[in-house]
């Protein structure tokens, strides 16, 4: 288990309010929201996961809910490995 410094943990909680308020704007409930920030902080922090959530992919469409390349695997809650992935706001 990896310990934070305390700007890692300032930084940490900033990503984690941020994904939450996306994943609520997106219609997931604050539990759900709340449980998949987690998630995701639980990865980032160990740093060796190259898992990805759909929600990060640019090809996630955010009002259709689905993907825009038209993954067959398409589980947008789900960390993952899909060839298509592309993050979002990355040139």
């Amino acid at each position: 288990m990896k310990l934070l410094t305390v700007e890692e943990l300032e930084i940490a909680i900033i990503k984690h309010t941020s994904r939450r308020k996306i994943f609520e704007e997106d219609g997931l409930t604050e539990d759900e929201a709340f449980d998949l920030a987690d998630v995701l902080f639980e990865r980032d922090k160990e740093g060796m996961d190259n898992r990805k959530l759909c929600y990060e992919c640019k090809n996630h469409n955010r009002l259709l809910k689905n993907c825009k390349v038209k993954n067959p695997f398409f589980l947008p809650l789900i960390l993952q490995r899909c060839p298509q992935f592309e993050l979002k706001g990355k040139k």
